[in-house]
């Protein structure tokens, strides 16, 4: 039997961000997932940081996405360490690490996603 969730995104509170994280996927949806999935649309987040340097106890995954390459860009600070990423990109957030981005520039219609993966969700 499917099963249909329409009430999204999901506010979650998140250790280290500054407001209530929008979810699409949380591990207790269709029987519990192994995944989470938050973010959303970043052209009014340009230099407005959204978490302070954090943690997780699974790895994450940042997935940034603009409608034409090259229309978003974001600094992540990972461990101490600053990259650069302009879309469309991926980058792996270790378990453990400390890490948070900045949006430098984002076209509307720019996404930046965190997949959460782990069996610790």
């Amino acid at each position: 039997m499917s099963e249909i969730v329409t009430d999204l995104p999901i506010p979650l509170a998140v250790a280290g961000h500054h407001q209530p994280a929008p979810f699409y996927l949380t591990a207790d949806m269709f029987g519990g997932l192994p995944v989470q999935l938050a973010g959303g649309e970043l052209s009014g987040l340009v230099g407005k940081p959204v978490a302070a340097p954090h943690t997780h106890e699974v790895d994450e995954i940042y997935l940034l996405f603009s409608p034409n390459p090259g229309g978003a860009r974001i600094e992540v600070l990972l461990d101490g360490v600053r990259h650069e990423l302009t879309s469309p990109a991926a980058m792996r957030i270790p378990a453990g690490s400390e890490h948070c981005f900045l949006t430098l520039e984002a076209e509307v219609g720019s996404y930046c996603f965190g997949v959460l993966v782990g069996d610790g969700l």
